[in-house]
């Protein structure tokens, strides 16, 4: 006995003739086989997620240092030209594998000059102008923390469904508060001479920001790989032009360590962490994507402590469960509610729970 599933269309005998050919059982089966598939599928992604996110955090959270090696031997934009460049490389051979579909029409062309021309160029070009003029790591980290903020202003204008809410503002108050007790032994070192490295850190951030939420509202089916290779190379064209016009000397990197530290950066700092980042961009809200630039600060206290001699102090470590508690306010949805229904239980005596 055949029953009325799955179509098989015949043109035979001057016309289309319909056969139904799945039997009960197999019907079961698919229908099982459906429902196991789209139940497990939000849970996969939602891991897949929730790993890339570790990822960044670790390998951002490292980056702050291999800079400070990167510039050893090299001026800040040669060194910062180099990481893209070589990214740049590694990329192009990817591509080719994967036969990627290349940015078309205006929207995505435009989009691949706006962020290799801000974030690859401008923002990176900041950060390792500043790094090289006195900002140590962890102020670094402080001032690019603004990015958060920053970004959730930008949202808030330019994606409809990022609305910058309360509970947002007091979460991102509350966890860059964390970072500021972290590093408060930073802060000390942050005098009127640094003013200038200590502002065009905090103007990457913005750059940063901007780029993010643009890439966010009209980078949705551009596809990551030639979109990091793409900026990138545009970055290191603007990086390279920054150097002549500044008059750098271009050498090389010292070896090992200056050389090592910028194909770290080029492999682990770049190719790897962007393509995640636009990926994961894509299945966040770019205001939860930004808290890495929160996380990444601890990571950092937590690598100094392990790899370096660096020491962790009551504060340092109370900071950082501050700064965990404000991204989770931020991030938690059910929390205005569940404040909402303590409120109510309070006012009302007699209610459930008394």
């Amino acid at each position: 006995m055949t029953v009325t599933t799955d179509l098989d269309v015949s043109p035979n005998e001057g016309g289309t003739r319909w056969r139904f050919l799945t039997r009960p059982g197999t019907i079961l089966r698919r229908w099982k086989a459906h429902i196991r598939r789209a139940r497990d599928r939000p849970v996969t992604s939602r891991l897949t997620a929730v790993a890339a996110y570790a990822m960044l955090c670790t390998l951002w959270g490292s980056t702050w240092l291999a800079i400070r090696f990167g510039l050893e031997g090299a001026p800040p934009f040669l060194a910062a030209a180099l990481r893209f460049a070589v990214a740049f490389e590694i990329l192009v051979p990817v591509i080719a594998w994967r036969r990627s579909r290349l940015p078309r029409g205006r929207t995505e062309w435009g989009l691949v000059l706006f962020v290799g021309v801000v974030l690859f160029t401008i923002d990176y070009g900041l950060i390792y102008w500043g790094e090289a003029n006195g900002v140590q790591s962890g102020l670094a980290a402080i001032l690019f923390a603004t990015f958060v903020l920053q970004t959730a202003a930008f949202a808030h204008i330019l994606l409809p469904s990022e609305r910058l809410t309360a509970r947002k503002l007091v979460g991102i108050g509350v966890g860059f508060g964390g970072i500021l007790l972290i590093f408060r032994g930073e802060l000390g070192g942050a005098g009127l001479d640094r003013l200038l490295p200590m502002l065009a850190i905090v103007l990457s951030a913005t750059c940063a920001a901007v780029s993010s939420v643009a890439t966010k509202r009209w980078g949705h089916n551009i596809d990551q790989i030639p979109f990091t290779a793409l900026t990138m190379v545009v970055g290191a064209a603007g990086l390279f032009t920054l150097s002549l016009a500044a008059g750098e000397r271009w050498i090389a990197p010292t070896w090992p360590v200056g050389v090592l530290a910028i194909l770290y950066l080029a492999v682990a700092g770049s190719v790897i962490t962007f393509v995640t980042y636009w990926w994961l961009l894509k299945r966040i809200e770019a205001t939860s994507a930004s808290y890495i630039a929160m996380v990444t600060p601890i990571v950092a206290l937590f690598l100094g402590f392990g790899v370096g001699s660096e020491k962790l102090d009551p504060l340092a470590l109370a900071g950082t469960a501050i700064t965990l508690a404000g991204i989770y306010v931020a991030v938690n949805r059910g929390l205005p509610a569940w404040v909402r229904r303590r409120k109510a239980r309070a006012a009302d005596p007699s209610g459930p729970g008394r």
